[in-house]
């Protein structure tokens, strides 16, 4: 696939995440999430069912909606394909909250892989956003 289509694609993919999440849709957010996937943070998790997916999908929107989230915008950062089925994308999130304070700013790195003609996360790895939470509060 050319590359710039490609990039439209996943940034497509991206901006459905982004929407299902500023829907508070906990099943939405999970559709976009394999089952297995890892969830690289300070340690590893493995959600190897969709159930624990969503269940992990219903907690973090939690947490977001208590924390005052308002709206999520992204900017894909870099695009690397691997192959015919996976890329990786780098993508800096700016989460607006609402009477809470500063707004959140973090990147978040993103194994996809197509199965089936969807992409779907199968690793995500927040190496900021947990840093971000514990400064802002």
């Amino acid at each position: 696939m050319d590359d710039a289509l490609l990039r439209e694609e996943v940034e497509r993919f991206f901006a459905s995440y982004r929407d299902a999440f500023n829907d508070d849709d906990p099943a939405a957010v999970a559709g976009h999430i394999a089952a297995p996937c890892l969830l690289v943070e300070r340690e590893t998790t493995v959600w190897a069912t969709a159930d624990q997916v969503l269940a992990a999908i219903t907690r973090l929107l939690t947490f977001y909606r208590e924390s005052g989230a308002d709206q999520a915008h992204f900017v894909m950062e870099r695009l690397l394909p691997q192959g015919e089925t996976d890329v990786v994308a780098n993508v800096a999130w700016t989460i607006d909250r609402a009477g809470a304070g500063a707004s959140w700013n973090f990147r978040t790195g993103y194994n996809l892989r197509r199965s089936d003609g969807a992409w779907r996360i199968v690793c995500c790895t927040a190496y900021e956003e947990g840093r971000v939470r514990q400064r802002t509060g």
